[in-house]
């Protein structure tokens, strides 16, 4: 214990024990301190009469590299691979996540699911560049229908505070993948193989998430590390932040004990970890971190005599009505959790603050409140519930509101001037982490132990995108990413040209029928064309600019010039060609259209990519006009 040469971990989380166990495997000593009585975070998995159950859905999933490979180093052969259905409660409906077109369109019905499409179309067409909080956030990317029917409700549950009040930062972070257009055309065309993968199966630890945490447990011990459970940190001593030693409590025996330490990796809630510095941080920044609040969590299950209750995983609870927010079906996961095929574990979660009477209420009380529940929206019908338990969770998840950022800032510029603290997962960093987040903070914060300053663990967070089908495997070389990156930008200059084809074609539509309409009307195909071409280029531009390239200039009217401009040499060739085939070859005037807009639109798309919507020509090109 006295040993100056350990890194001290705070909490067996995912974060700490990623942590622990990439510096085991490096050689270095380790003490991992634990304040409940079992590792695993909120990750954990309990017993209840010889039913194995988790802190609610933890489902493994990832595209990061290396924490697919400690998935697979720590578990080898204890995965099991499950079928995955997630669903949404609304308006006495289920609905599949992701979405399915015609199933939405039947259960919604043809009047409101008109009402998603003409509100979609809105906020695309007139983007909020600038969303103040969540509700602007997911209505500039969903629209406000979808945004009613299917986020409102559920995220209000979950932090207690209006829609308004919460971050953008959240839904930036939360949903950022989501694409509405991307679910309708999975949903009408179909996936391949690989995303149907992606959506249909999930590989899980054979006896509960906490499985993976118990055999790092084990590992750390075989290997002479220790793991002190039921022990809690009471000061974390520094000199010139340097942190050099910590005092811990035995939570069964009292008994307080100062051990030294070279380094500290912390997963202890941040509002903890700065009131318990010694010498104390400035009272600033005290106060900041006292300001930052926690959502706590209250989970009731049930066992309920019966089975095929329903076939989801969990479910999302988006009902006015019911206090219930979430509910997993722990018959749907490994089958090796259960202890007979006649009893099926469900686990409702129920969210509150530390001053709602919810989080007092009695665990009898909350029982019969979850069962009433659960009939009351048809998840149960007649059949008993023959026990159940509570568990209270305090601070599962950190709330985006109010001053948060500048508190965060506070405490970040004062945190960063130690040497040797560090700081992961979801309550140490304030970082609403998905499991695979925390776990790569931890392998990451072993790196900087090795090679200080290597990473910036504030930049970890639960903005990527997902690759499901990532493998463990995978070569990590620089030629692999070479060759990854030009594949990428192969495959993105290739969709931008196919979604600046059907831009062109949407204005080239607009740009003929004008055309047409004019020319029988008796004008000359040259001043038609000159009045369609005009038409269909400002068309042409605004949805180019909206759903092609995405690059907003500050002065519009600069770009649609620019836009113009490069435009005027697909004008001179359809004049030439036009004139080629309507006098020389004798076409008629919209067939002779047809082809000419279809002769330029390479040329076409090449210019504007680099001129039009260049973003390294958009402060020259204002200087010049």
């Amino acid at each position: 214990m006295h040993n100056s040469n350990v890194i001290y971990i705070l909490g067996a989380g995912p974060a700490g024990l990623a942590a622990a166990y990439a510096l085991t495997k490096q050689g270095q000593s380790v003490v991992v301190v634990e304040r409940d009585s079992k590792v695993g975070g909120l990750a954990k998995t309990i017993e209840y009469k010889n039913f194995l159950l988790d802190f609610g859905p933890h489902r493994f999933f990832t595209k990061i590299e290396s924490v697919l490979k400690l998935w697979d180093d720590v578990l080898g052969e204890d995965q099991v691979t499950v079928s995955r259905l997630t669903r949404i409660y609304y308006g006495g409906k289920y609905f599949s996540y992701p979405l399915k077109a015609s199933e939405t369109l039947l259960a919604i019905g043809a009047i409101k699911s008109f009402q998603i499409v003409i509100s979609y179309l809105q906020v695309r067409l007139f983007p909020n560049r600038n969303p103040q909080n969540f509700a602007e956030w997911v209505t500039g990317k969903f629209g406000k229908q979808l945004f009613r029917i299917f986020f409102e409700v559920y995220t209000e549950k979950l932090w207690g505070i209006p829609c308004t009040e919460i971050s953008a930062d959240w839904a930036a972070q939360r949903i950022k993948g989501l694409s509405l257009m991307k679910a309708i055309r999975n949903a009408i065309l179909g996936n391949d193989g690989k995303v149907k993968t992606l959506i249909d199966q999930f590989q899980f630890p054979r006896l509960g998430s906490g499985q993976l945490y118990d055999k790092i447990s084990d590992y750390l011990v075989n290997k002479n590390q220790s793991v002190l459970l039921d022990t809690e940190v009471v000061k974390i001593h520094h000199e010139n932040f340097q942190v050099n030693k910590i005092t811990l409590r035995n939570r069964q025996t009292g008994e307080e004990n100062i051990a030294e330490c070279r380094g500290v990796i912390s997963s202890i809630p941040i509002s903890l970890l700065v009131q318990q510095l010694d010498t104390p941080a400035p009272q600033r920044t005290i106060d900041a971190a006292k300001s930052l609040k926690f959502r706590n969590t209250i989970l009731v299950y049930l066992i309920v005599e019966g089975w095929n209750l329903f076939p989801d995983n969990w479910l999302y609870i988006n009902d006015p009505t019911v206090h219930v927010g979430r509910v997993t079906n722990f018959a749907n996961w490994s089958s090796e959790m259960l202890p007979n095929n006649h009893q099926t574990p469900l686990c409702c979660e129920y969210w509150c603050n530390f001053d709602d009477s919810m989080w007092k209420q009695e665990e009898s009380e909350l029982l019969e409140l979850a069962e009433y529940e659960l009939r009351k929206i048809g998840l149960l019908h007649n059949e008993k519930v023959s026990g159940g338990f509570i568990v209270r969770l305090p601070r599962t998840y950190p709330i985006y509101a109010g001053n948060y950022k500048v508190a965060l800032t506070e405490i970040q510029s004062y945190l960063q001037k130690f040497q040797n603290l560090q700081l992961v997962g979801r309550y140490g960093a304030f970082k609403y982490n998905n499991q695979d987040h925390s776990l790569l903070m931890g392998i990451l914060a072993a790196e900087n132990v090795l090679k200080p300053g290597k990473h910036d663990l504030w930049s970890v967070n639960s903005d990527s995108e997902y690759q499901e089908e990532a493998h463990a495997n995978a070569q990590s070389t620089t030629a692999k990413s070479t060759k990854v990156s030009r594949r990428y930008k192969a495959v993105h200059l290739l969709k931008q040209f196919t979604g600046y084809i059907f831009a062109g074609g949407t204005a080239t539509i607009v740009d003929v029928v004008i055309f047409s309409l004019l020319v029988r009307s008796g004008l000359w195909f040259v001043s038609a064309l000159c009045i369609s071409y005009f038409l269909g280029l400002s068309v042409n531009f605004l949805l180019s600019r909206r759903f092609v390239f995405g690059i907003y200039w500050k002065n519009w009217l600069v770009q649609y010039t620019v836009f113009a401009t490069v435009a005027l040499n697909s004008l001179l060739a359809n004049l030439g060609l036009l004139q080629l085939l309507i006098n020389d070859i004798h076409w008629d005037a919209t067939s002779s259209r047809l082809v000419s807009a279809g002769c330029v639109a390479i040329l076409s798309f090449t210019g504007h990519k680099l001129y039009s919507f260049g973003s390294h020509n958009q402060n020259k090109a204002e200087q010049k006009i």
